[in-house]
């Protein structure tokens, strides 16, 4: 027997309540029953200017009962009120909708796990679903299609260890022989990331991990000089900013930063306004990605004897991209006009705290607990993150326009 949409939703609509039941978890010393009121699955059967459905609905009913997979129970003659699960043939109603039972698609799943044991971002995601699969949940990101799941994973772990700046088609070919199977899992992928992962925006998690669409440049201006080419270019000559490729920075033989201190921007438009005259000046653009990264700290291996601060926002992104500017980089970075002092200064101009916010926040303090345990030699920028906590604000870099800028 083949079935319909509206018996084939009624036997998942019954096996969802009786995956979560305790009978489902063997925790249950009476027997249960597993209905659903005719209302709960098809609102429209009662609607008297609903004829036609009202009797597709019987109809298809009626002949799975014939199945012994249902149970209808009647109003009255005619009209029914509830359906009700066949236990005895439980398995079958498995079969005839050609669906694997929660507990044997989590233990697949933690099977599963073992494969992507060496990602990080996958592992905080495997702890996380570990406990729902203990609680008898749903596994986020798997909606019951085995190799989709596989598909996601995979596709996860290869841009958490991609090193190299790729385009998305030809990283799509590659790695699934299909152009456009990576945009297809990007949407998910890129939730999944960025829910166990630390990153910005959920939108641009693959940009960041070298993986666009379009090359990707870095904007640079103030003192300093590179060899590019075999040509020297004096940017301190410069009234404004030079953008380098990826390509370009392929045949990047030396730079040399001529004033004291190296400064990394966040935004753009505080980019172009910044004029620190005596700066090498860099626009970071968020989350540095894998050829900015690059490009830091081979300027770094040259110029090691310099300052290296960043200027960007004061609220919980601003600091997550400075601590991962250090993480990924290893360079000993300050942060600059990121403290009580400025926000104080510019209260007129600060925002609210978002509920995300706080937690992120939150989470920044923990972590600079753990690493102040650890070492003193890091900056200790506490204060800062309890002052937005007390007062409820944060502040962009832009509303400094005027006064660093």
């Amino acid at each position: 027997m083949r079935l319909n949409d509206i018996q084939s939703k009624t036997i998942h609509s019954l096996l969802d309540k009786y995956e979560n039941s305790k009978t489902f978890l063997g925790e249950n010393r009476v027997n249960q029953k597993f209905s659903r009121h005719i209302n709960e699955l098809f609102p429209r059967y009662q609607d008297d200017a609903e004829y036609d459905f009202f009797c597709d609905v019987n109809e298809a009913l009626e002949e799975l009962q014939k199945t012994e997979l249902i149970i209808i129970q009647y109003q009255r003659a005619g009209i029914i009120k509830s359906v009700e699960l066949n236990l005895p043939k439980l398995k079958r109603c498995y079969e005839f909708v050609n669906r694997e039972s929660r507990k044997e698609e989590h233990d697949w799943i933690l099977e599963v796990m073992g494969q992507f044991q060496e990602c990080a971002v996958l592992n905080n995601y495997f702890d996380a679903q570990k406990v729902k699969i203990s609680k008898n949940q749903k596994v986020e990101y798997f909606d019951g299609k085995k190799q989709e799941f596989l598909d996601l994973l995979t596709l996860v772990k290869l841009i958490c260890t991609n090193e190299e700046e790729q385009f998305i088609r030809d990283f799509s070919v590659r790695h699934f022989s299909d152009s456009k199977r990576v945009e297809t899992l990007a949407g998910k992928a890129q939730a999944l990331m960025y829910q166990y992962g630390e990153y910005q925006d959920r939108e641009s998690v693959l940009e960041e991990c070298g993986i666009v669409k379009t090359p990707t440049y870095i904007c640079l201006k103030g003192d300093g000089k590179m060899t590019l080419g075999g040509q020297m270019i004096d940017l301190s000559k410069l009234n404004g900013d030079v953008a380098l490729s990826t390509a370009s920075l392929k045949e990047l033989d030396k730079i040399e930063i001529l004033g004291d201190c190296v400064v990394t921007v966040e935004n753009l438009t505080s980019f172009h306004d910044y004029n620190g005259a005596e700066d090498f000046v860099i626009y970071l653009g968020g989350f540095h990605n894998t050829t900015k990264r690059k490009f830091l700290i081979c300027l770094y291996e040259q110029n090691r004897e310099k300052k290296y601060m960043h200027f960007g926002d004061i609220d919980a992104g601003g600091f997550y991209i400075y601590e991962h500017l250090k993480s990924k980089t290893g360079i000993p970075f300050r942060t600059l006009h990121m403290d009580v002092e400025t926000l104080k200064k510019h209260s007129s101009q600060t925002k609210t705290l978002t509920q995300t916010d706080k937690r992120r926040i939150e989470s920044l303090l923990k972590k600079l607990d753990d690493k102040h345990k650890e070492s003193m030699t890091d900056e200790d920028y506490r204060d800062v993150l309890q002052y937005m906590l007390e007062n409820n604000c944060k502040l962009e870099q832009e509303a400094l326009y005027g006064e660093y800028l």
